[in-house]
């Protein structure tokens, strides 16, 4: 079993199969988008509850991706413990760290990924002023009224947002949204996109909650910095 976690071939083989059902998926999505759909607007645990365990024959690509990316996981995993094992030397330190680096980088987007997909959600949408939208986690978003700037000419020149976030049937956090400075809450940011006045006094709103950025953003810098040593160190040896 160590040795087909240790094995270069599990990674290879591992990475097309999940290439594959990608693939499959990427088709059966756009066929399917009452079941797909979905994902954007609730928690990921909620729609493999509902909508992915009424459809199992749309889905089990989704899931097939799922084992896939948890084994190229494991086997990164194991792979980097293996090669820190044993005696290390001053000359090559830096040669055997540098792709220990790119690994820790893989795993922590393969992470971040995991947090936003499975705990994070991204809405957007017009909502008229005056208007409440339901949230996931039992909160909730009020427009309370929308403020605009004209020129000289009439011509709309600037646009705010008075908004009221609330959490359990209370209001958690009031202010103002621009279009350069949202709303954050406990990590959902809600951001004011434009404002419309062809039916009434509405916002584009868009709500987003990530909790898996700060890891991506670790493991872009992990990647990175251990690609590029990677590479200039074999360049240096070559």
């Amino acid at each position: 079993m160590k040795n087909f976690f240790l094995s270069l071939k599990t990674t290879v083989w591992t990475l097309f199969g999940i290439v594959v059902v990608f693939f499959i998926g990427s088709a059966l999505m756009p066929a399917y988008r009452e079941v797909f759909a979905p994902m954007n607007e609730e928690l990921l645990c909620n729609w493999m509850q509902n909508e992915a365990a009424r459809n199992p024959f749309q889905t089990w690509w989704f899931f097939a991706a799922l084992a896939g990316l948890a084994l190229l996981a494991v086997n990164t995993l194991v792979c980097s413990l293996q090669a820190v094992r044993g005696k290390w030397s001053r000359s090559d330190f830096l040669l055997r760290i540098a792709p220990q680096i790119v690994h820790a980088g893989f795993l922590f987007i393969l992470l971040a990924h995991l947090l936003g997909a499975g705990w994070g959600y991204k809405l957007s949408g017009m909502l008229p002023e005056g208007a409440n939208a339901r949230l996931p986690e039992n909160r909730a978003l009020l427009l309370r009224e929308i403020h605009v700037e004209t020129d000289a000419s009439g011509n709309l020149k600037d646009w705010t947002a008075s908004v009221d976030l609330s959490e359990n049937g209370s209001v958690a956090q009031s202010g103002t949204l621009e279009a350069n400075r949202p709303l954050l809450y406990h990590g959902v940011g809600v951001y004011l996109k434009t404002v419309s006045f062809e039916t009434g006094p509405a916002a584009f709103i868009l709500v987003n909650k990530d909790p898996g950025a700060p890891w991506a953003l670790a493991g872009g810098v992990l990647f990175t910095i251990g690609l590029l040593a990677l590479l200039v160190l074999k360049w240096k040896k070559a």
